[in-house]
């Protein structure tokens, strides 16, 4: 047996972040985040030179006095392996898109050694894999957060929120957008629109497939198209938060894939085929394996959602937020702290649960917008929204 497989160190030798997928982008700028709240963290990913050319960037772009982020090479896929890396370290911070044996094995080895895991993927197998170790992580004291990016926290922050301005809303609808996608982000959503995904609806998982509903969204420049995208995680979510019983989500694609799923197409029909994936993934990343660095210092996201009452009433609001990469990545570290500072709750959880209205209201160049005058809305038997003098969603 490995060193820390099994046995749980002492509270005071595990103090550390550790940020994983530092070699890639996304874990990247987790640990620039890390680096500009001033904490000492371990930078740790696959590759050796990746690895070590992240922890050599980021000493020389720190400034005087920021402690440095200390290198550390692991590949998973072994549990015991894994753990022998996880001795000093309280929190781990996953920016890397794992599956499978990858992520199984890193969450087993967290829950081995008493090391909380933050994962920032919000796809419906990352999320369903965590909440499968609930029981196990519960019993060994031990946090497995979902969904620390932008697309779970910001979503998450909205849905619940909006049940703390409407008590007892049971019927929740989120619709999101946001920019540029990386080529890894371009290729997960191609693939997941060519999926069956589900919605929650009366408590129960219904099937739904990517944009066979739309509605108009108005995220305070106009309304715009937003297409329904079950395959992402805020069902699952939903369900197990307990909060609402009917959660749908809604995106805004860019134009490219849009017309993939407008029906009766000549882009529809080829995408259904499996004609010209590849070509779609490079237009939807614009050829660019990260976002330009423009967009990620001015670039903005959105969250819009709506909650609905069993007796008619409806709230809506608007989350705003930086470059939902940006956001992503400060989210993460703010979850970080507050594990370290003793926030953890142990078992399978949703970044609401640690930081609440924290990821709302700490996050610079966040802004929270409630729509006050919903107030008169009332809703249709089936939940779905009936503005007065309002045109009929399309469906």
């Amino acid at each position: 047996m490995c060193p820390g497989f099994g046995w749980h160190p002492g509270i005071g030798m595990k103090s550390r972040i550790l940020v994983y997928g530092v070699d890639g982008f996304m874990g990247a700028l987790v640990s620039r985040a890390a680096m500009r709240a001033g904490l000492s963290h371990v930078a740790g990913g696959r590759a050796i030179a990746g690895v070590a050319q992240h922890a050599a960037a980021l000493a020389r772009e720190a400034g005087r006095g920021t402690p440095p982020a200390e290198p550390r090479t692991f590949t998973l896929g072994n549990a015991e392996r894994i753990a022998a890396q996880l001795d000093d370290v309280g929190v781990l911070v996953n920016g890397a898109r794992l599956e499978g044996d990858d992520l199984r094995s890193l969450v087993v080895s967290c829950i081995a050694t008493g090391t909380h895991l933050i994962d920032l993927s919000s796809g419906r197998a990352s999320v369903a894999a965590l909440a499968g170790f609930d029981e196990a992580a519960q019993k060994a004291k031990t946090m497995l957060m979902a969904g620390a990016g932008f697309d779970f926290a910001a979503t998450d922050a909205v849905a619940v929120r909006l049940a703390q301005i409407l008590p007892g809303a049971r019927a929740v609808t989120l619709a999101v957008k946001h920019g540029h996608r990386t080529m890894e982000e371009a290729a997960r959503l191609v693939a997941a629109m060519r999926e069956e995904g589900e919605m929650l609806k009366n408590g129960q998982f219904v099937p739904a497939r990517a944009g066979e509903r739309t509605i108009e969204v108005d995220f305070d420049a106009g309304p715009e198209k937003a297409w329904l995208a079950p395959w992402r995680g805020e069902a699952m979510a939903a369900r197990h938060r307990g909060i609402y019983s009917t959660v749908e989500t809604y995106e805004v694609l860019p134009e490219k894939a849009a017309r993939a799923l407008e029906p009766g197409t000549m882009a529809h029909r080829l995408f259904r085929r499996g004609w010209g994936l590849k070509r779609l993934e490079r237009r939807l990343s614009k050829g660019r394996l990260n976002p330009p660095a423009a967009e990620l210092k001015n670039g903005r996201a959105f969250v819009w959602g709506e909650a609905r009452h069993p007796d008619g009433r409806i709230r809506r609001a608007r989350l705003e937020t930086p470059e939902h990469h940006v956001y992503s990545a400060e989210a993460a570290i703010l979850l970080a702290r507050r594990v370290l500072a003793g926030g953890a709750k142990p078992g399978y959880q949703l970044p609401s649960a640690v930081a609440g209205a924290a990821l709302v209201e700490e996050i610079q160049g966040v802004a929270w917008h409630e729509i006050l005058e919903c107030a008169d809305e009332t809703a249709a038997e089936d939940g779905r929204p009936v503005a007065p003098g309002a045109a009929p969603e399309r469906v």
